[in-house]
């Protein structure tokens, strides 16, 4: 299966790009769950996000974060991502103004990491990390 990972938005501190790349090298250790693209900043522009949303296939599964989406228990969202038979899954995480209307309408879940505000950084290193732990 493959991830990817849509991010609009930069690291703002050294510690936050380490943290994030530490969750995703152990990712890409595991056998069975990889993830293949890391988009972000100028390459995840809205242009591109509906080039991504328009050539999705039906074994692709779309998750959207968003403070008014549903939230899962750790081992839900397990069962969410892993007892399917999804390819590929893409999760898109917005920038400073959110994700666009069309995202989050053409998103096949959309999640929420908690009833608490993060910053977007925070939000991808806290998704990477209950992937790791799936």
């Amino acid at each position: 299966m493959n991830i990817d990972l849509i991010y609009q938005d930069k690291f703002k501190f050294d510690y936050e790009k380490k943290l994030f790349e530490k969750y995703k090298n152990r990712i890409e250790a595991l056998k069975e769950k990889k993830i293949l693209n890391h988009f972000r900043e100028a390459q995840c522009s809205n242009k591109k996000i509906s080039e991504i949303l328009k050539n999705k296939k039906k074994s692709d599964l779309f998750i959207s974060l968003d403070e008014t989406g549903k939230t899962f228990t750790s081992k839900e969202f397990s069962n969410l991502i892993f007892n399917n038979n999804f390819k590929k899954i893409v999760f898109f995480i917005g920038g400073t103004d959110g994700l666009t209307e069309m995202t989050l309408d053409q998103s096949d879940q959309i999640l929420s990491l908690s009833k608490m505000t993060f910053t977007h950084s925070f939000a991808a290193i806290i998704l990477l990390e209950q992937i790791y732990r799936s």
